[in-house]
């Protein structure tokens, strides 16, 4: 029986989780004191939010330089755009690029926040030439962004806006070709199992084939 695959998450749950832990390096103590518990399995990401860049200043890249190495960080992020950040648009961009520089150095993949700046987003990819894979995390946007994030190449993961019927995320699921498609909870106070029990009725799909269907696409982007 295929494990759940949570691509990202603030807190660990059953299952594969890759667990979002910043710029910084506190959760290192935390992972060397981590108790195994059954059933769950913690991979990490590393990066730098956009909406935390007016707090970390010009020491940026201090605090992931090392911890991007550590073997159980399997991604980059969750980096980003985001219009509402104070950071202008051009600065976003430039330590975007310093991340997704970095994921290519690492053979990593990038786990990705983005508001209201899809087409800035779908340029730095383009310029930069990026070979690895880019996952757009908890999208709740609309059709046209997301057939342009396809045609890009994307990863699309979707949350807990799955549990709201008149969510963008519930109405354009079945519209992600299941081979680019994640699940996840983010910072949401609810379980991995009831956003895959949600995905699997919208598409019709047994919950343990997609399991093996996300799992697949896991063993794929992350080379397990």
């Amino acid at each position: 029986m295929n494990p759940y695959v949570n691509i990202h998450t603030h807190h660990v749950g059953e299952g594969i989780n890759i667990l979002d832990v910043g710029e910084g390096t506190a959760w290192l103590e935390k992972e060397e004191r981590r108790e195994l518990a059954e059933g769950q399995n913690v991979f990490y990401s590393v990066g730098i939010h956009p909406m935390k860049l007016n707090e970390v200043g010009e020491n940026v890249f201090v605090g992931i330089g090392d911890t991007v190495r550590t073997k159980k960080v399997i991604a980059i992020g969750e980096c980003g755009l985001d219009r509402r950040s104070p950071i202008c648009m051009e600065t976003q961009e430039e330590i975007l690029e310093v991340q997704v520089r970095l994921a290519e150095e690492l053979c990593k993949p990038l786990i990705i926040h983005c508001v209201k700046a899809y087409s800035e987003l779908i340029a730095v990819k383009k310029r930069t030439k990026s070979s690895q894979p880019w996952i757009i995390h908890g999208y709740n946007n609309n059709e046209q962004i997301l057939r342009q994030l396809l045609d890009h190449g994307f990863y699309i993961s979707m949350g807990a806006a799955l549990l709201n019927s008149r969510s963008n995320a519930f109405r354009l699921l079945r519209m992600i070709p299941m081979e680019r498609l994640f699940l996840e909870n983010d910072d949401k106070k609810v379980e991995i199992s009831v956003i895959y029990e949600m995905a699997s009725t919208i598409l019709e799909v047994d919950v343990e084939m997609l399991k093996e269907i996300i799992r697949n696409n896991y063993n794929k982007v992350f080379r397990k």
